[in-house]
């Protein structure tokens, strides 16, 4: 059986043709203040696929590859110049994406989780059932290694889940952003031999880049597209490309890996430093005949360029003629219901998944509380035992409290800096597919932090509140313990703030430092509040100090006084909350409540706007 004879869909069996043409992609200058250069890194790219195409996409390094890719599947963020066509009807973004799937160069995805885990994941989200999935896992023979964490998977392995998450939705067309990479020569054969058997038997146009292939590698694909310096060079089936490239007088040397020689043709060798010949006399000698060599071949480059490009059209043509293409199976297509997961049932899923992640992980959280622990043994052997008997022990007291606050709030406030960087290719890849909304990712990010907020807060201070030996009830103990609680969840909110904002772990520590700095400052041990009555509420650091200093002082009446020392003497703890500038009564510690809970939201809401930009700024692909 020939191979084009594969190519031809029986009957009642779908064709899809995507055309693109004149794509263009220029970054550099956009804004009147920018002072880079404009720059064409996607030149008038023109080219075709049909379904059973399994298509490689060549170039050297910066060539334009991974951008072409991007531009076609419109998965870039970058203004594209063009069309993008399926059977020839012009179609947007959200289309695109419901047509076609695409699998990113890096397995993108939460490696404590199983196989199955994963793929029923993605399933639910994209409102598909069980069955599909295992079709998907038996096509893919992934069904031996389907309750096996991702992170115990071999290379081949974890490309094949990454296809597998694309294939659930059986798109018509996929790409694949260097799908062997990473990978040594028989796992990369093994994956290739998979996608030439889901461009075949599914019928699906697939195009991939890839860097150097072996032979074999290479006689999986059926067309070759070489790119140069952001222009496509040649299209064609590779069969005809070893004769095209004879008669242009690029024979194939014997015994040489095709793809070796055509990525040798697109290579630009204008960058390679040449040696230098000392004879001065004897170069100004060979200049004249330099010169005319030169214009020789650059004739003949022209000459070559011209039969190349004529030759890219004339094969995008045939392949546009190859077989019949009905608009009504996309328009069909498009017109189905998209039975995602509701908002809800998005954040529901999320948690689920954060949570498996979590108990999976929970050796490294256990080792982050035990030096969490740490530190409150170590404050609690400073202070041991503190009660408030005479004056100078209130000073003790205050700082046993402040100093307990601080290091809980700084705990659990910059533990949060490292969850969006560390996270974001995954969010930008599945926000950017449309798998769930960025408000639900948000939400559950937020969610997550409450139960570890309440655990630390209650931990962390129970030891030291049961140490140090405070002479007030249990009561207390709760009440200090709950506002240190909302307290820790307003700096967490900061602290997403703060990773949105600048998008990078280093940038959102060093902001950090100096806005929690200021915050400490405002919390009441270092200056009298009284002189700051309306700053003092933006921050956490004083809400937490002035309600645990009520929830402690309220119920302390009798202080004795130093006798023979010139000192204010404080008879009571009503005396020492007003000497220090705070509330005497829990009505203040209500308020509080209050102001806080607004500004959680209010700064929560702010992260997650800051975040959605950087998301929709940075791209996804």
């Amino acid at each position: 059986m020939e191979l084009n004879d594969r190519f031809d869909a029986g009957p009642g069996e779908p064709n899809v043709l995507l055309e693109w043409k004149s794509l263009s992609v220029r970054v550099g200058g956009q804004r009147p203040w920018s002072k880079t250069e404009q720059k064409d890194i996607l030149k008038n790219a023109t080219g075709a696929v049909r379904s059973g195409d399994l298509v490689a996409v060549m170039g050297a390094s910066g060539s334009g590859k991974t951008t072409l890719l991007a531009a076609v599947s419109m998965r870039l963020v970058a203004k594209v110049d063009g069309n993008v066509l399926i059977n020839g009807l012009n179609v947007t973004q959200s289309q695109m994406k419901r047509l076609s799937g695409f699998v990113p160069q890096f397995e993108i995805a939460i490696k404590s989780l199983t196989v199955m885990e994963h793929l029923l994941f993605v399933s639910k989200l994209k409102g598909l059932d069980r069955h599909r999935m295992v079709e998907v896992i038996k096509e893919l023979n992934l069904d031996k290694c389907e309750h096996t964490r991702i992170s115990n998977l071999s290379g081949g392995e974890r490309k094949k889940v990454n296809l597998a998450g694309e294939l659930l939705t059986e798109p018509d067309i996929l790409f694949c952003d260097e799908p062997t990479t990473g990978l040594d020569s028989f796992n990369a054969l093994a994956v290739l031999k998979t996608l030439k058997k889901i461009a075949f038997k599914g019928r699906k146009a697939v195009i991939c880049t890839i860097h150097h292939p072996t032979s074999e590698a290479f006689q999986c694909f059926t067309d070759v597209v070489l790119v140069k310096n952001g222009e496509i060079c040649y299209q064609g089936p590779t069969e005809e490309a070893r004769t095209f490239f004879r008669s242009v007088h690029f024979p194939l040397p014997i015994n040489c890996n095709p793809a070796d020689h055509y990525f040798k043709l697109v290579c630009d060798y204008s960058q390679i430093d040449h040696m230098e010949n000392d004879d001065h006399h004897l170069q100004q000698q060979q200049q004249q005949h330099h010169q005319s060599e030169q214009q020789r071949e650059t004739d003949s480059q022209t000459r070559r360029y011209e039969i190349l490009h004529k030759c890219h059209m004339e094969n995008i043509v045939k392949k546009c003629m190859m077989g019949p293409y009905h608009q009504n199976d996309v328009i069909d297509k498009l017109c189905r219901n998209n039975h995602h997961a509701c908002w809800s049932s998005q954040l529901y899923l999320l948690v689920r998944r954060g949570v498996i992640d979590s108990v999976r992980n929970i050796r490294q959280h256990a080792i982050v509380t035990l030096l969490f622990l740490i530190t409150s043994i170590t404050i609690s052997a400073l202070y041991f035992p503190v009660k408030p008997t005479s004056q100078t022990a209130i000073q003790d007291i205050r700082g046993a409290l402040f100093l307990m606050i601080c290091e809980l709030l700084y705990t659990i406030s910059y533990a949060v800096f490292y969850e969006f960087p560390h996270e974001m290719p995954l969010l930008r890849r599945e926000v950017g597919e449309q798998m769930y909304r960025l408000s639900a990712y948000y939400a559950h990010k937020v969610l997550l932090t409450v139960p570890k907020a309440i655990f630390d807060s209650y931990l962390f201070i129970g030891i030291i509140y049961g140490c140090v030996q405070f002479s007030t009830g249990f009561a207390t103990y709760v009440g200090i313990s709950a506002v240190c609680t909302v307290a820790s969840l307003l700096a967490v909110a900061y602290g997403y703030l703060f990773t949105c904002v600048t998008g990078s772990l280093e940038m959102s520590i060093e902001a950090a430092n100096l806005i929690f700095l200021l915050y400490n400052l405002l919390g009441g041990l270092y200056l009298n509040v009284v002189a700051f009555p309306i700053s003092k509420y933006l921050s956490f650091f004083f809400f937490a100090s002035e309600g645990a200093s009520i929830y402690y002082w309220q119920g302390v009446q009798n202080i004795t006084c130093d006798r023979g020392r010139n000192t204010t003497c404080l008879r009571n703890g009503e005396a020492v909350l007003l000497d220090y500038g705070y509330g005497t009564t829990l009505d203040t510690v209500y308020f509080n409540y209050l102001v806080m809970a607004g500004e959680i939201l209010v700064i929560h809401f702010a992260a997650y706007l800051c975040l959605r930009r950087f998301v929709r700024r940075v791209g996804f692909y």
